[in-house]
């Protein structure tokens, strides 16, 4: 007999993923803390690390190196991961705010969200590259190396902030374009690089020794610096100063002092005069004590921390236990207490670095090796996480009992459903009545399936969308839909929370699509699922199924393949994080355009590629048609990341079935034909002689990776081979 799941009693909600929140993600998944689920919010589903950033941008570091992904950690911790950015805290009601979906509601909250260049003061700062967000910056910094090398390598750049960022950084992007101009076949001696801040020096919070070191760096480099120099507007083609000094300038960097997003003072929150949130040395709101924060959005008030990385490194334990101990009701709190004196190492972009302790300072090439090693060991901490016990076990879940009415009837009154003519009765009645368009048929339709994600809210979306697949395929136009939800124990107040979240993001879909939601079920289980029942109508003559296909046809495929393998691998918490926006993207993507365009170029047979896979779908699909067909591999379209995991051996639970289901073919060197997919494409065939028009017309309706994948041929009956 299965144990009884241990009911949600606190919801702790962490903000941002920086140094801070990645160590709380860890300590959690290292010991669980029965009853309290954890969620991250975040705007990026990979944190650099700040210590290897200038390592990064100057091509001693891979992206992958220098970031910790937050997708496997999120998994490893055993906490919902929600991609977007918060915009603001309601504190009263206990409810994060995230642009474009449902409140997230929350017991503790933690704020980790880092911090941005402060552009007060400047004006037109827009004309600037801020350092912060880094892969924003990173993006734009593509574009000055174009337009360095267009102008054959003669380039002013000029960086506002001379601290140990501002300093490493411009270190950093001398050696990168002059990297970048070598590899073009152009000279670098034309970059005219240069600092300028409004400090008396270099490096205003360390030693004379350490900028007396730095200050030899930048002169070796070719870098100029301007101190006690106020910069007062930046424009397109320079920048000004408040002396009425003006430097030409192709492109600025903003590396200023930092400043908080103004979300965070917005909500109430007790803030500095800067406005970081104010906490003492428990790292919790000095006003709110259900709000911790810690990092660069911290305020620790007479301690002035500097925004540095190695501080929130430190408070990260303190963080994790602190959280641990309010969920749990427990009074005392730990405190973190900075060090007096932290050892700085400062990059010089050369492989060397300088290392400076209090009033001492010394450069040289094993200072970088050692700060090499340092921040390789720290990030280990994030990738070599344990296996997930019994990971290549999960399965579904039985069904629970009913929810509550109440917290229901709260949901459904909350919704909003659009009303539609055709809907005699729908939500709240016993059964929905709907009348038939006349002379039309009835196409009806079910799905249903665990979650492969733990955000309700686009869980919901995704399943929906899954759901309408199979109308598209056919031609039908959605009518109505029937809801079937199942939602993990917990109190009413979290069931009610995240079964709004569901179903607001399968309205989004629904709605969209002209369907409908007319009713449903609603129960408790071990873990979220949930299904649609869903009705739509067409023209007899003008449906179509899976046979008709025609030798000669063209076998088109709206979307890529590899979700099952991708969702697979982030159950086990082996997904890198980009890999799973890219399947999430495609999941969301709608099949409708698809259809219509399909159709328009004389489609003669459609089917929507789900859990058999492209090969069992269209074995169906040959089958019905009396045909054969042969598939071109290299032409088949596949997520990033998926004919990796397949190769490692990380496969979907029903990838065997399908394989085995797959008999009249040998493909054991294409395995991705029986990766089972979710929300997946339209698979079509189309008359030759249209089916590049239709490539074409399903690109321009926003189906990028449409590819035509093989050829149907006269026979013999079901058979598949593959062509080069």
């Amino acid at each position: 007999m299965m144990p009884a799941p241990v009911a949600v009693h606190t919801d702790i909600l962490l903000i941002g993923g920086g140094h801070a929140h990645v160590e709380v993600l860890r300590r959690f998944g290292m010991q669980p803390a029965p009853g309290v689920r954890l969620t991250l919010a975040t705007r990026d589903l990979a944190t650099p690390y700040s210590g290897m950033l200038p390592g990064l941008v100057a091509g001693c570091y891979s992206h992958a190196e220098a970031h910790v992904d937050l997708v496997p950690l999120a998994v490893f911790a055993g906490a919902r991961l929600v991609h977007g950015a918060v915009t603001g805290l309601d504190l009263e009601r206990n409810e994060a705010a995230i642009d474009g979906r449902p409140t997230l509601a929350f017991d503790l909250v933690s704020l980790d969200i880092g911090s941005t260049p402060s552009a007060a003061g400047i004006e037109g700062a827009a004309h600037a590259l801020p350092v912060k967000p880094v892969d924003r910056f990173l993006e734009r910094w593509a574009e000055v190396e174009d337009r360095a090398a267009a102008a054959g390598g003669r380039f002013r750049l000029v960086t506002v902030g001379a601290g140990a960022g501002g300093v490493e950084l411009t270190l950093a992007l001398k050696r990168r374009l002059a990297a970048c101009l070598a590899e073009q076949g152009l000279p670098a001696d034309a970059l005219n690089f240069t600092i300028v801040s409004d400090a008396s020096e270099i490096l205003p919070a360390h030693s004379p020794a350490a900028r007396h070191r730095v200050a030899a760096a930048l002169a070796q480099a070719g870098i100029a610096w301007r101190t006690g120099a106020r910069v007062t507007t930046v424009g397109p083609g320079d920048v000004l100063m408040e002396t009425g000094e003006r430097l030409l300038a192709d492109a600025a960097i903003l590396a200023t002092s930092a400043a908080p997003a103004g979300w965070v003072a917005a909500s109430g929150l007790a803030v500095d005069e800067r406005g970081f949130a104010a906490v003492g040395p428990d790292l919790r709101s000095l006003s709110h004590t259900q709000v911790f924060a810690a990092g660069d959005i911290a305020a620790f008030g007479a301690y002035g921390l500097p925004k540095s990385g190695v501080f929130a490194v430190r408070q990260g334990p303190v963080l994790a236990e602190n959280l641990r101990r309010a969920a749990a009701g427990v009074g005392t709190l730990c405190s973190y207490r900075a060090q007096k004196r932290a050892l700085a190492l400062i990059t010089t972009a050369d492989e060397r670095a300088v290392a400076a302790w209090g009033p001492f300072a010394v450069a040289g090439g094993w200072a970088w090796r050692w700060k090499d090693r340092i921040d390789r060991r720290w990030m280990e901490r994030y990738r070599g996480l344990p296996e997930m016990p019994g990971a290549a076990d999960m399965r579904c879940g039985g069904c629970g009992a009913k929810l509550p009415a109440d917290p229901l009837a709260r949901v459904l009154a909350r919704l909003n459903v659009a009303p539609r003519a055709d809907v005699v009765l729908g939500l709240g009645d016993d059964a929905a009545v709907v009348r038939s368009p006349p002379g039309r048929v009835a196409v009806r339709t079910v799905d249903q399936f665990r979650a492969f994600i733990d955000d309700p809210w686009l869980f919901g979306r995704i399943a929906a969308n899954h759901a309408l697949g199979d109308l598209y395929a056919m031609g039908a136009e959605p009518q109505t839909a029937l809801a079937l939800a199942t939602l993990p124990h917990a109190p009413e107040n979290k069931l009610e929370r995240d079964l709004e979240a569901l179903l607001r993001g399968a309205l989004e879909v629904l709605d969209a699509a002209g369907c409908k939601l007319v009713g449903g079920h609603t129960a408790e289980g071990a873990e979220l699922a949930v299904g649609f029942a869903l009705d739509g109508h067409g023209c007899e003559d003008r449906l179509t199924g899976k046979g008709g296909l025609e030798a000669g046809d063209r076998l088109v495929l709206v979307k890529p393949l590899g979700t099952g393998a991708i969702l697979a691998a982030h159950m086990i918490g082996r997904c890198r994080g980009v890999w799973l926006e890219a399947a999430l993207v495609a999941m969301q993507q709608s099949n409708r355009e698809a259809g219509a365009v399909l159709r328009m170029h004389g489609a003669s047979a459609v089917t929507d590629v789900t859990g058999f896979g492209l090969a069992g779908h269209l074995g169906e699909m040959l089958r019905a048609s009396g045909r054969s067909a042969v598939l071109w591999p290299n032409a088949l379209p596949v997520l990033p990341g998926a004919a990796t995991l397949i190769a490692r051996g990380v496969r979907s639970t029903l990838h065997p079935a399908n394989e085995a289901a797959a008999r009249a073919f040998d493909a054991e060197d294409c395995p991705v034909l029986f990766d089972p997919q979710t929300a997946g494409g339209l698979l079509a065939g189309v008359p030759d002689s249209r089916a590049a028009a239709c490539l074409a017309a399903l690109v321009a309706a926003g189906y990028g990776q449409a590819a035509i994948v093989g050829e149907v041929l006269p026979g013999p009956p079901g058979a598949l081979a593959l062509g080069g």
